[in-house]
């Protein structure tokens, strides 16, 4: 499960960055010449791919499922057949 938590955190932040970096290329007025229209798609594409990812794990259900566990934890039952399960 951490897996799965940590390469949705991956793909959150690559593309937050991918949509931070269009962003400031419009505020900064760089947008309008070759090298920013190109780190503009380059960066497009980034939070396409990565956005896509985390869009594919919510309509698949992947998504609940990972907030499901990691908001319910292992029950007191649970951890009890667990560590008598490690001393067998």
């Amino acid at each position: 499960m951490f897996e799965d938590i940590a390469l949705l955190a991956f793909c959150v932040g690559l593309a937050t960055m991918g949509l931070a970096a269009v962003v400031w290329e419009l505020t900064t007025g760089r947008f309008f010449n070759i090298d920013g229209l190109w780190l503009t798609l380059i960066s497009l594409t980034l939070a396409a791919v990565f956005g896509g990812n985390i869009a594919w794990s919510i309509y698949t259900g992947e998504f609940q499922r990972i907030l499901h566990e990691s908001r319910k934890g292992a029950s007191p039952g649970e951890a009890a057949d667990q560590s008598t399960a490690g001393h067998k």
